[in-house]
């Protein structure tokens, strides 16, 4: 996974304190530093300034002893923290409250294109299962492109109207919408590639391979968790999905190369592309947790 430039999802009128206290955050996750003044430096204050922010970070318990930041302590508070996280069209209408109306908005239309290409996934898993669907993966396209086109003309209204760093947030968003249209290009694929061969994998290798759609599926569960319900809490067992994931590919390549060579590159094409569907999932996951918590969180790359 490469790492990104870190930015934290801030209102207008949040561009000072409370900007640099998720700089020190960040700074403290990224680097551990081992001592104040190599934290000052690297975040650009003063010692007296970073001694004020840790003692507010301490008492919050986001940062302990030794500059470590405590994840479980700062998910907690994502939903008090995350831009696109609550709001209401009944409160007042300050600047902070439309980036909250904005936020909603666009997740909803996220969540839109998420359901759309979660069913392309599951069409995809019946197909190979050879169970009947009552909308193939490819009829389900014209839909995902059609709601893909919604979020990114949202998110480009919003990119224009935003000021940084909010342009920035719409950038992930953009990313994480696009990461789904993935995902639904590789269920259609998965699906065409089962009805070009009409063969079934039988016996372990069919066993492995559910037990990987399965998988994907937990994880797609967990992403739309994190980014829509902001319980960034759940990070820990989709990485613990994750690994599975790894287990189980890992014994599937070893079966798969000692499988009936006509039925290799069929395997092979249609394993490349559930890795890849989950990988996406995966990297959506990130950026959501990122932007809920200001703190780009590690996970093992697929």
């Amino acid at each position: 996974m490469s790492h990104r430039t870190w930015h934290h999802p801030l209102a207008r009128d949040q561009q000072g304190r409370d900007a640099t206290r998720a700089q020190v955050v960040e700074a403290i996750d990224r680097t551990a530093p081992k001592t104040k003044e190599k934290l000052a430096r690297t975040v650009g204050i003063s010692e007296q300034y970073l001694s004020e922010l840790l003692q507010e970070l301490k008492a919050e318990n986001v940062v302990r002893k030794g500059y470590i930041v405590d994840d479980e302590a700062l998910y907690r508070g994502a939903p008090n923290i995350s831009k696109l996280y609550g709001g209401s069209a009944e409160e007042t209408e300050t600047d902070a409250d439309v980036s909250d109306d904005r936020g909603a908005a666009l997740l909803k239309l996220l969540a839109r294109l998420e359901s759309v290409t979660t069913r392309q996934y599951e069409a995809a898993r019946a197909a190979f299962e050879g169970d009947p669907v009552d909308r193939s993966a490819k009829k389900l396209e014209s839909l995902t492109n059609e709601r893909y086109s919604a979020v990114l003309s949202e998110l480009k209204s919003y990119t224009l109207t935003t000021d940084w760093p909010g342009n920035r947030v719409a950038a992930d968003l953009s990313t994480i919408a696009t990461n789904l249209e993935i995902v639904g290009d590789r269920a259609c694929f998965i699906a065409d590639v089962v009805a070009r061969e009409e063969t079934d994998a039988t016996g372990m290798v069919n066993e492995r391979m559910t037990d990987i759609f399965a998988s994907g599926e937990q994880i797609n569960d967990y992403f739309s968790r994190i980014l829509f319900d902001c319980e960034l809490e759940v990070l820990d067992r989709l990485r613990e999905e994750e690994v599975t994931v790894h287990r189980d590919l890992d014994e599937l390549f070893e079966l798969v190369t000692a499988y009936d060579p006509d039925m290799y590159g069929y395997l092979v094409t249609i394993t490349r592309a559930l890795e890849r569907a989950i990988y996406y999932w995966v990297d959506a996951a990130e950026l959501a947790v990122q932007l809920h918590s200001g703190v780009q969180p590690d996970h093992v790359e697929i």
